[in-house]
């Protein structure tokens, strides 16, 4: 695919961001569309962006493979994708040298390299990394040790043989599976919920609070800490602080986040999300800066006006204005 520039003077021009992908999007799905006898669609890529492109071709009833570099592949697009294949796998001439290490034996190796690369050691990444690391990888030709002799059937059985021997930890918060070497606290995970704060004073809460943490029998999670966290990871990925963001964020974090699980101080359930943001500003935890349409958040005794991306384009018929405390 073709790179385009902005400006006429070839030193001088600008590469149009992100404009190769859009452009292999778009081929992508017309020859979906146009050409029906092609059953294989070869992704050469690591970007995590093509995984609603990947499974659209899927529920076609064509077959994805993905080709992605060491080190610079998701976790995601590989599970999303039929096959996935590392590049260095393709030639003979810089494929690694098959490793003797023992499989079980790299496991915690692949969680120390994951944390290195700042990334979360979960079962989609511990599995490219194992295939990293000894060149060729396959649960399904390893074996467990109770003796049945029986192969295993998912590498979540690998994983959890590999628990048993006591190399790893795993931790699981609602689909998500994070591994962790022996010994280390697995509550302090990415993924892990918040634990409950102690009362200050004498140890009861105040009303609204107390209302707000009783809403939902089934509710295990403070949704403004969760707020907060969720702002960080936003700025951790480079992501505006927008409300669809931080939704979206905040059931990474915590699977199953519905803000109608919660209330507001007066009892009342909250039916927008936007209700629950502005409670949480309420409460000091946040701030909001309108700008036209956009709505940004940010934490307290930050400078909206200096850090928002918006605040210098806002029309002239649409004033920026923050939501005014209570």
């Amino acid at each position: 695919m073709p790179t385009y520039y902005y400006g006429q003077a070839p030193h001088k021009a600008t590469a149009i961001k992100n404009s190769v992908d859009i452009h292999m999007v778009i081929d992508a799905m017309r020859i979906l569309y146009t050409h029906e006898n092609i059953g294989i669609f070869i992704f050469v890529t690591g970007d995590r962006d093509f995984i609603p492109l990947v499974n659209a071709i899927r529920q076609k009833g064509k077959e994805c493979v993905v080709i992605g570099v060491a080190e610079a592949a998701s976790s995601h697009l590989a599970q999303s994708a039929d096959e996935f294949l590392f590049y260095h796998q393709l030639a003979d001439d810089i494929r690694p040298p098959k490793s003797q290490a023992d499989p079980y034996e790299a496991v915690p190796e692949a969680v120390k390299l994951a944390r290195k690369r700042g990334n979360v050691p979960t079962f989609g990444t511990i599995k490219l990394l194992l295939i990293e690391l000894l060149g060729e990888f396959d649960h399904t030709q390893l074996k467990d040790r109770n003796g049945n002799g029986r192969p295993f059937a998912k590498f979540k059985d690998f994983m959890k043989e590999c628990e048993r021997r006591g190399l790893i930890q795993i931790a699981s918060s609602g689909t998500v599976n994070e591994v962790f070497l022996p010994g280390e606290d697995t509550s302090a995970g990415a993924f892990s919920e918040p634990q409950e704060r102690p009362a200050k004073g004498n140890g009861k809460k105040k009303g609204r609070d107390k209302k707000a943490e009783t809403a939902s029998p089934n509710q295990t999670v403070d949704p403004f800490d969760l707020l907060v966290r969720a702002i960080h990871e936003a700025r951790r990925r480079n992501n505006l602080c927008t409300m669809a963001t931080l939704k979206v964020l905040m059931k990474d974090l915590h699977p199953g986040f519905d803000e109608r699980n919660f209330v507001d101080a007066n009892g009342r359930r909250f039916t927008k999300f936007k209700d629950l943001v502005r409670e949480a500003e309420r409460r000091g935890m946040v701030q909001i800066l309108t700008t036209g349409t956009v709505d940004e958040v940010f934490l307290p005794g930050e400078d909206p006006m200096k850090l928002s991306r918006f605040a210098g384009q806002a029309p002239t018929n649409e004033p920026m204005s923050t939501t005014p405390q209570e």
